[in-house]
């Protein structure tokens, strides 16, 4: 592939944490799923504010402090 045709990614320096995005985009949709009537566009919303909660959950555990000491000497 030629170095001129590939595409080009885009680079954006986020000024805002990975969990605290995600835990934004869980209240936005948890709202959205309150103003919404009960049927599958209300359970997508609840879906995809659980799946956000647990990300930020697993990206606080990993990016937390370690438990265990390095092995290394």
């Amino acid at each position: 592939m030629d170095p001129e045709n590939r595409k080009r990614r885009r680079r954006v320096k986020q000024t805002v944490p990975l969990g605290e995005r995600l835990l934004q985009t869980a209240h936005a949709a948890r709202d959205a799923a309150k103003q919404s009537p009960p049927g599958m566009d209300q359970a997508e919303l609840l879906r995809r504010v659980h799946e956000a909660e647990a990300i930020a959950q697993l990206e606080a555990f990993l990016t937390g402090p370690t438990r265990y000491p390095s092995r290394r000497p």
